[in-house]
């Protein structure tokens, strides 16, 4: 496994308010029970939440040094008392995706590989560990990545914990969803919010991930703030099928009429997984409608900003805020469901009025 460059904080593009918060915490001694770290997708939640535990646990103190045997192994993913709890592969899944899954945090993985929950099982297997002291004689770390996957029953588990943390153990939960959580559980944590990255931020992180000047500058525009987000479109074929199914989108909308022709025939070629050519399945859905969401707050925002067609700025407002919302809805959805609220999205979007 390779070692990630961590040097606690140091490490961490942006995030001012929230770093200074978390610092203050440790330098006077009040660290939370248990965090929500609550914010966009791929902005650097976990990466924070990483930091923070190195720099709780490092040897040299009280910024993570990076160079000591506990920094190093937190880096490398082998520390025995962080853990990290996320949604585990399909049982379909070959020896390959495990493979590749590795060194990877599961939700950057194809959501088919993956189970579309956290379970009871997999929190009770970290429960158990908490009946012993942490094994370093420093402190323990439960991350959660996805926290608003767990099921009922492992949410409801979870709960009983955090009603009565063990000593010197440290739950650290990230979502971009936190509204999805149960009530309880968002008011045993103290919420730590993390907002999109500026432009100079998510370049510096892309071109440090080895990526040219040319790639960087074609990948920003589709980024906003997210680091993770443009990674999506990393690479170009990938990104060239999607504009293809944007355009389709766009040209289905500019077409005067009721909902038929090209425009119905949009859902009817949802099929997850796609099973002939010319289907798209949930992955490309999602990366297709990020692309339409960027496109119509462009659109909205260069037309207010010209002085011009001040009726088709709210239009585009209006229908950028259907796709955000019907993207909210297919986090987690079904692919029979996914299919629901596409179609249910292109009505709206060809009724939307300002």
């Amino acid at each position: 496994m390779e070692t990630r460059a961590l040097q606690g904080f140091r490490s961490v593009r942006g995030h001012a308010a929230p770093i200074a918060l978390l610092r203050r915490a440790l330098l006077h001694g009040r660290v939370a029970s248990a965090y929500l770290f609550a914010g966009p997708q791929g902005v650097g939640k976990d990466l924070v939440a990483h930091a923070l535990a190195q720099t709780a646990n490092c040897l040299a103190g009280p910024e993570a040094c990076g160079a000591c045997d506990r920094c190093r192994r937190i880096a490398a993913g082998i520390f025995v008392d962080l853990v990290v709890v996320q949604r585990e592969l399909r049982d379909t899944a070959t020896a390959k995706d495990r493979e590749e899954s590795a060194d990877a945090r599961h939700e950057d993985l194809d959501a088919k590989k993956l189970r579309q929950e956290i379970v009871v099982e997999q929190v009770d297997e970290v429960l158990k560990r908490l009946a012993f002291r942490p094994h370093e004689q420093g402190t323990r770390w439960i991350l959660v990545r996805e926290a608003d996957r767990m099921n009922a029953s492992a949410a409801n588990k979870l709960l009983k914990t955090l009603e009565e943390p063990p000593t010197d153990t440290h739950f650290v939960l990230l979502s971009h969803r936190p509204s999805a959580l149960l009530p309880t559980i968002r008011s045993r944590c103290q919420t730590v919010n993390f907002g999109p990255l500026d432009d100079a931020d998510v370049s510096d992180v892309l071109r440090g991930l080895g990526l040219d000047d040319a790639h960087v500058r074609d990948l920003l525009p589709l980024a906003e703030g997210s680091v993770g987000r443009a990674l999506v479109y990393k690479d170009p074929t990938r990104l060239a099928a999607r504009k293809k199914l944007l355009d389709e989108m766009l040209a289905a909308l500019r077409t005067p009429g009721v909902v038929v022709g090209s425009f119905a025939d949009l859902g009817i070629r949802f099929k997850d997984p796609p099973e002939k050519p010319g289907q798209f399945g949930k992955t490309e859905l999602d990366e297709t409608l990020l692309l339409l969401l960027r496109h119509l707050r462009s659109e909205s925002l260069a037309a207010v900003r010209a002085g011009a067609a001040p009726r088709q700025a709210v239009v585009n407002a209006v229908r950028a805020d259907i796709v955000r919302e019907t993207l909210e809805l297919l986090d987690g959805a079904t692919a029979f469901n996914a299919g629901v609220h596409l179609q249910a999205m292109l009505v709206r979007l060809r009724e939307a009025r300002a």
